[in-house]
């Protein structure tokens, strides 16, 4: 019975977590074009723009600390103008010659990051980090079952944020070996099947680093694993549904081959991808390698590389995506109804219960769903001293949530301030769910004489929302708050 139970959960919550896949489309079920490119700065996008074509592809990563709403706005702005499908690789932090391990913070930093962009087009392509089968790129270690841990995670946390993103993986390096620092594709796609038999369901489609090895020199008429066509494999030995392929890394090594053989690889393995009805983009690595990766560079000092020319010539086929929704409304700058960003993950209590489990492990406050009036709004719960002092300082916008609820264990009249607050806020005082008072559109400090805020009778919760929110949506005195 215990079995039959736990098997039981595990059924629900794959429904769960899986069940906003309609809203995504299958790219191959409208025109499109399966040119690309990988680049490393999303600088490059106007050169990568003349490579790929109407609605060509372009891949580039991100790492944490590389969050800059500015730069990527614009460069999504620039892919909508020039009609790029963006493909973002998640990344961790390099740390001395290796790659961090990810982490559900990581994943929820980057889904609420993302979220808030103005996307080109209805899906929102993400790959879930880089050859995670090599353990530089992991934080020194190999671990499958880790990995297969933080996909099922991701697909949670990113769904809740928009049901437009499309994940993307293993992105595994095919050519590896088993030894003490890597474990081959083979082995290491059998361990995460071993850990969690649905692993694939948690890919929206997948991604695979198919190049012609060994020795990144093979014909493109070889098969199996590693090839250009690796990612048969996969479906073959795991018997895999019809999901599409992105191959986002490939290429031969331009200093190893002569001009003529490189032409008539390309061309033959453009013929292959572009008769294989699995594979929806190939964007080969790289546009601009520098010294790194001048073998495998499509442009080199400004002109293209016999590679390069050879994609430029390439016959591109027509293509129409699905538009993008409205961009999100950024809550750091405005505060109208939280109903117009994208949260359809609102009234999904179960996503929130998940999200949580790791905010208490990493001792950071929980979220929960409320209803403001008539809204329905995300916050974060400041319940400890130590939350309650953080509040929402050292924050430049409230991505992800609308705003922060402070709860009391009994009825006092708190004193707030706005020290190192970086957003204008609206200040809303509470008792036994009904609003007793508001404290509206209070400041950035600007000096370092700080006022304090505090109602003029007991409450037991305060509700911080960016300012203007109250006078936008009509919150007023008497209005009620429900958790």
């Amino acid at each position: 019975m215990k079995n039959i139970l736990i098997l039981i959960l595990i059924v629900s919550l794959c429904h769960c977590v899986t069940g906003q896949a309609h809203a995504l489309y299958d790219p191959r079920s409208v025109p499109n074009n399966k040119a690309g490119v990988h680049i490393l700065n999303p600088s490059e996008l106007e050169s990568a723009t003349k490579l790929v074509g109407d609605w060509g592809y372009v891949i580039v990563p991100i790492q944490p600390t590389d969050r800059d709403v500015e730069k990527w706005e614009s460069f999504f702005t620039h892919a909508k103008e020039k009609h790029v499908i963006p493909i973002i690789r998640i990344t961790t932090i390099p740390q001395g010659g290796t790659w961090d391990k990810g982490t559900p913070t990581d994943l929820v930093d980057f889904a609420n990051f993302l979220n808030g962009l103005p996307w080109p087009i209805e899906n929102r392509y993400i790959v879930l980090f880089n050859e995670v089968n090599r353990s530089a790129e992991w934080g020194g270690a190999v671990e499958p079952a880790r990995y297969a841990d933080i996909v099922k995670n991701a697909r949670s946390i990113f769904k809740e944020r928009s049901e437009h993103f499309f994940l993307l993986g293993p992105a595994l390096d095919d050519a590896l070996p088993d030894s003490t620092s890597s474990m081959s594709a083979k082995k290491y796609l059998s361990a995460m099947y071993s850990h969690n038999p649905l692993i694939w369901t948690y890919f929206d489609g997948y991604a695979f680093h198919s190049y012609p090895n060994p020795g990144f020199v093979a014909p493109p008429t070889r098969t199996g694993l590693p090839s250009i066509v690796s990612y048969r494999y996969l479906f073959s030995q795991f018997k895999l549904g019809d999901k599409p392929v992105f191959i986002t890394e490939t290429g031969w090594d331009q200093t190893k081959l002569d001009d003529s053989k490189l032409r008539s690889y390309w061309s033959k393995a453009w013929e292959i991808w572009n008769k294989d009805p699995l594979v929806t983009a190939v964007t080969p690595f790289v546009l601009e390698g520098g010294e790194v990766f001048a073998p495998f560079s499509l442009v080199k000092d400004g002109k293209y590389t016999i590679s390069g020319q050879v994609l430029f010539d390439l016959p591109k086929a027509s293509s129409s995506p699905k538009p993008g929704l409205i961009s999100p409304i950024n809550s750091s700058n405005t505060a109208h109804l939280s109903e117009n960003k994208n949260h359809n993950w609102k009234n999904n209590n179960a996503l929130i219960k998940l999200e949580n489990i790791f905010r208490v492990i990493l001792g950071i406050p929980t979220k929960a769903a409320i209803k403001l009036g008539d809204l329905t709004l995300i916050v974060e719960q400041a319940e400890t001293p130590k939350q309650w002092e953080k509040g929402l300082s050292s924050r430049s916008s409230l991505d992800g949530i609308d705003g922060m609820l402070f709860k009391f264990p009994r009825y006092h009249v708190p004193v707030f301030w706005m020290k190192d607050t970086l957003i204008p806020l609206d200040i809303l005082w509470i008792k036994n769910g009904e609003i007793v008072e508001i404290t509206p559109n209070v400041p950035i400090p600007t000096t370092d004489k700080l006022p304090t805020y505090s109602p003029q009778s007991s409450v037991d919760m305060v509700l911080e929302l960016p300012a203007g929110f109250c006078e936008t949506n009509n919150i007023q005195i008497g209005s009620t708050l429900q958790i």
